[in-house]
């Protein structure tokens, strides 16, 4: 019985991924949709800054001039003469949050009138169509994200959710 176990795990672990790999930016993002690694290959609703959307995903923002945008909570970046922008995310489970971006900007992340901490965050340059990334830990709550620092007038965002669990043989 070990044996025919033994025998039926072994490809599977052969074929998964190793650890590193699960924890690099394009092996998170999900593999529906068509989005196969690039969260930003298919269509995209385009949102205007300010606006709310019913939940997290995958969206693309209108930037303006940061100078005339009202953030929640100021930047601790002061200005920076770029172009900025907010959503705020209405319905977003509690959990851990990956937040992709098409462009550099700064990301904030907002709940309660408080700056999140950024648990991790890295520049991304070798996945397709991603520039940075960062996550965060969300409240089952409104999440407003903060964007500034861009030279686009426009921005992809993938606000996706790390789900806590792994698979242990």
């Amino acid at each position: 019985m070990r044996a025919l176990l033994i025998a039926c795990v072994l490809p599977i672990l052969a074929a998964s991924p190793p650890a590193a790999a699960l924890d690099d930016d394009c092996g998170q993002m999900p593999s529906t949709n068509g989005r196969e690694g690039d969260p930003f290959a298919s269509y995209l609703p385009t949102v205007d800054s300010a606006l709310s959307l019913p939940k997290e995903g995958v969206f693309a923002l209108h930037l303006r001039p940061a100078s005339e945008v009202i953030y929640l909570v100021l930047p601790e970046r002061g200005s920076d003469g770029g172009n900025g922008g907010i959503v705020t995310l209405e319905n977003i489970p509690a959990g851990r949050y990956r937040i992709v971006t098409s462009e550099e900007a700064w990301i904030d992340a907002v709940q309660d009138n408080v700056r999140l901490p950024v648990l991790a965050s890295r520049r991304v340059d070798d996945c397709p169509g991603t520039r940075q990334s960062v996550q965060v830990e969300v409240k089952g709550q409104p999440l407003t994200l903060q964007f500034g620092g861009a030279s686009a007038e426009r921005i992809k965002v993938a606000v996706l959710r790390i789900w806590p669990f792994e698979w242990k043989w």
